[in-house]
């Protein structure tokens, strides 16, 4: 598995048509957390009781980034000793384990996100004459213009959307990154905490405090994953979304509560703390709009963990779409008063 995938654009093949869902279909990678999309009914909620260590276990976990000590050429005479060596000459205990330690927050301005048929970029998607990435987004989920020369949108509204309300919010989450691969024993740690109004007035409080250490279709990098390439081409992540550089990734396990009751637990969470990919209006299109500024995902899908994998189960939302049905996944991104902590790469670059 690599950690950061390659970019190929070009994956000739033929997709595999079938019926248009009925409920949610995957827009991308048939991974839980992308491009899941929406249909017109509700989706079976199944519950279960097995302790909460085994659901995380079921849905597998990611991995964390280990730094190696390593070596400079240059390095200085032998009597030249490095801040964390002992007397004896070893490294002290505290140097040779990486923390793994970050951290980030966002106070104030969110958007929400509905349910929208995502623009196809033809750089990522090619066109009707000449399909590429089909194994991320099939042919069947690809709506042509009149003349059948080019792509337009998906078929199927998806959550990652122009279709957007702006709202408050706040966020704080702190991670620790010590495992590098998916592993279902990742040292893997997520501490997350996200409030905010809902397009119906009430206040959305999202929990997490479980990783996910093995993806079930596309790596988790242990539950937590820092510096990594996600969506686009490289195969994690919705295609829906331009390649971007994520500081922090996690898939893990929680709560949803609403207006201070809790409505619904094991939870399947996504979040990403990352390079900015909307505008100064706040669309989204084809490439990452703004690189030196933050933006914090965090995707719902109708997905619950449970010991044996994910279940289907729409987010108990209470938000009403026009056709009736209630949105049954969560995506809002974070802009206000935006911090991250402990990153080397950020802090270097601003």
């Amino acid at each position: 598995m690599k950690i950061i995938s390659e970019t190929t654009k070009g994956k000739p093949g033929n997709a595999k048509h079938g019926k248009t869902l009925k409920a949610m279909l995957l827009a991308g990678v048939a991974g839980i957390l992308a491009s899941l999309v929406l249909a017109n009914g509700a989706l079976a909620h199944q519950e279960n009781n097995k302790p909460d260590d085994e659901m995380a276990d079921g849905m597998m976990k990611d991995d964390a980034m280990k730094d190696d000590a390593m070596k400079d050429d240059g390095m200085k005479d032998d009597g030249m000793k490095d801040d964390g060596m002992k007397d004896d000459g070893m490294m002290s205990e505290e140097k040779m384990i990486p923390t793994g330690k970050m951290s980030a927050s966002a106070d104030g301005v969110a958007i929400w996100q509905f349910p929208d048929r995502r623009e196809l970029d033809p750089e990522l998607f090619g066109t009707p004459d000449a399909p590429i990435n089909v194994d991320l987004l099939p042919l069947d989920n690809r709506l042509t213009n009149g003349d059948g020369t080019a792509y337009t949108t998906i078929k199927n509204p998806a959550m990652f959307s122009n279709n957007i309300e702006m709202t408050t919010g706040t966020f704080s989450i702190d991670v620790k990154d010590l495992t590098a691969k998916d592993d279902p024993d990742s040292l893997d740690e997520v501490d997350m905490d996200a409030s905010f109004v809902s397009p119906g007035g009430q206040t959305i409080r999202v929990t997490m405090n479980r990783v996910i250490p093995v993806g079930p279709d596309h790596p988790f990098f242990g539950g937590v994953g820092t510096n990594v390439l996600m969506h686009g081409a490289t195969g994690i992540g919705t295609p829906l979304v331009a390649e971007e550089f994520s500081y922090i990734t996690a898939w893990g396990l929680g709560d949803i509560y609403v207006d201070g009751e809790k409505v619904d637990s094991n939870r399947v969470v996504h979040v990403m703390v990352s390079e900015r990919t909307r505008d100064a209006d706040f669309r989204i299109g084809f490439g990452v709009a703004m690189p030196d500024q933050l933006e914090i995902h965090l995707a719902l899908p109708p997905v619950k963990g449970s010991p044996d994998g994910p279940v289907s189960s729409p987010v108990p939302t209470g938000v009403t779409l026009p056709n009736g049905n209630e949105q049954p996944f969560v995506h809002v991104n974070f802009y206000g008063n935006l911090s991250l902590e402990g990153n080397r790469f950020y802090n270097a670059s601003m």
